[in-house]
């Protein structure tokens, strides 16, 4: 049966001294759902011979487990490799020389392991055994490079590109992964081929090469940033309980990683009740579900995996951690907060926005305008899906002082900042303002196929239920000041929050 999402809005755009208001949008929403339980979301639009395809997968790295940190990440560049049809000259071939790989990787993990045995024990023995670690990956190389001859590189991609692909690629979060590109209208049915494929015969190739790649990821994103370097301190003291205190994974645990955990971690958690479906565009439902049957449709049900149980326990006091670093100072602030479902998230929305977006947001203007104390101010979620995430999570502010201001002054005025949303009502224009701007970044953002394609999928996968996206926005427009207030002063106290502050590193010995 066909359901309506109606989008009430009024949207207010600040051009010189007029007011725009927007008329009402429909979009006709048709949900299905195969035997299998995969969901799928079709919204026909024949305004444009396009369509953009969206995946949701119900998996995330919070799914992951202490032994295999880095599995969701790798297992998403796994999949660009391809499917054992797409990107391969001979399957068979490869995948004799693949088992191969694993063998001796096998080997290599168990000497390793011996190793600090043999140092402490047999000495002697020690430079032998090193050499044959040495011998184990030579072999691990010749046997990569003899399968590299089967492969044909980047044919997935190539495969899209030439029929006139735009915006493909995939994202992995805590949550979810995503998995999207827009084609041509007559596309449809490759894209059902394409996406079916490796999500039904996938391709774990090159592995051992594509797994460095995706380590030194962490090296170059967070071992030389120290923005990254302190939010991974700043994280990893919020959470002492919930995987989300994992910012980003472990170069120790990414590089042992092995073919076997990821196809584990595909089993699990890569199955048809646990995948939403969106598309978005020149196609009609009659054909969409044709194809579903042809192609997904033989995807086999899977287990149910198991939920993450873990709640965070109530922080009962603030928690500091200092981080030296050869960089500017700056300190990041993190409050424990509510995830999707709760009845305050929307106050937390309207919270993020009054805070901390662009040069009128109040904390810009307190602390880098006004007070001259900051070169930059910001305030956001973690880990900040855009329609809330599954867990509770947190609110964070950093600040950036000016030469010769202290951490501690910039600190104290954030906290008056926060006091004041607390104890002073917003004012009527300044909270309308807020909620206009919200509903008009989802708006527009609605009006292309790639964003609404986005927004069904992710709040089917979250909610169970794409009409979350109305019942979001409903109470998002029934935030009062007196909400605002009230989730203030319960959140934004000393024993909630998580310091991090970055000290210049001092060359030449402590400081």
């Amino acid at each position: 049966m066909r359901q309506i999402l109606k989008l009430l809005t009024g949207i207010i755009l600040l051009l010189p001294a007029v007011l725009f208001a927007g008329e009402d949008l429909q979009f006709p929403v048709e949900e299905f759902t195969l035997d299998n339980g995969i969901t799928f979301l079709v919204v026909e639009r024949h305004t444009a011979p396009v369509f953009s395809g969206y995946i949701c997968v119900g998996a995330g790295s919070a799914c992951e487990r202490i032994g295999d940190i880095g599995t969701a990440h790798l297992l998403e560049h796994m999949m660009f490799k391809g499917s054992q049809e797409v990107g391969t000259t001979d399957y068979e071939a490869e995948k004799e020389l693949m088992i191969k790989e694993d063998s001796v990787w096998a080997k290599i993990d168990e000497a390793m392991q011996r190793t600090r045995y043999i140092r402490l024990n047999e000495p002697d023995k020690l430079e032998g055994h090193l050499q044959y670690i040495a011998d184990l990956e030579a072999i691990l190389d010749s046997l990569s490079a003899a399968g590299s001859k089967y492969v044909v590189q980047n044919e997935f991609d190539q495969i899209y590109s030439r029929n006139g692909a735009a915006q493909f690629n995939a994202t992995t979060g805590y949550d979810f992964t995503y998995y999207y590109v827009s084609l041509p209208a007559n596309r449809l049915e490759l894209w059902f081929n394409m996406e079916a494929g490796r999500l039904l015969k996938p391709a774990f190739r090159e592995f051992f090469t594509e797994r460095d790649v995706v380590s030194e990821e962490r090296r170059q994103s967070v071992e030389n940033s120290p923005d990254a370097k302190l939010f991974e301190q700043l994280i990893g003291t919020a959470f002492i309980a919930h995987p989300y205190q994992i910012f980003w994974e472990w170069q120790s645990e990414e590089n042992n990683l092995t073919r076997d955990d990821l196809q584990r971690f595909f089993d699990s958690y890569y199955i048809p009740q646990n995948i939403s479906v969106a598309i978005v565009g020149d196609i009609t439902l009659d054909e969409v579900k044709e194809m579903a049957e042809k192609y997904f449709g033989r995807m086999p049900r899977g287990n149910e995996p198991e939920p993450i149980y873990t709640v965070e326990p109530v922080q009962p006091g603030e928690r500091r951690v200092t981080l030296e670093f050869d960089a500017n100072p700056a300190v990041s602030i993190a409050y424990h907060k509510t995830s999707f479902d709760d009845p305050e998230e929307p106050v937390f929305s309207i919270i993020e926005r009054l805070l901390g977006e662009g040069r009128t947001s109040r904390l810009y203007k307190s602390l880098v305008l006004d007070q001259q104390l900051c070169l930059d101010v910001s305030a956001y979620t973690f880990p900040g899906n855009n329609l809330g995430d599954l867990h509770n999570n947190v609110f964070c502010i950093d600040a950036y002082p000016k030469e010769g201001v202290s951490i501690d002054r910039v600190e104290k005025a954030v906290y008056e900042e926060l006091g004041r949303l607390a104890s002073e009502p917003v004012e009527e224009n300044e909270l309308t303002k807020i909620k206009n701007n919200i509903d008009a970044d989802f708006i527009w953002g609605a009006y292309s196929n790639m964003g609404l394609a986005k927004n069904l999928a992710r709040a089917h996968r979250l909610a169970h239920n794409w009409r979350f996206l109305s019942t979001a926005r409903d109470k998002l427009l029934a935030v009062t000041a007196d909400d605002i207030m009230t989730t203030a002063a319960k959140y934004f106290t000393k024993e909630n929050r998580t310091v991090a502050i970055l000290v210049p590193k001092e060359k030449g010995g402590e400081q």
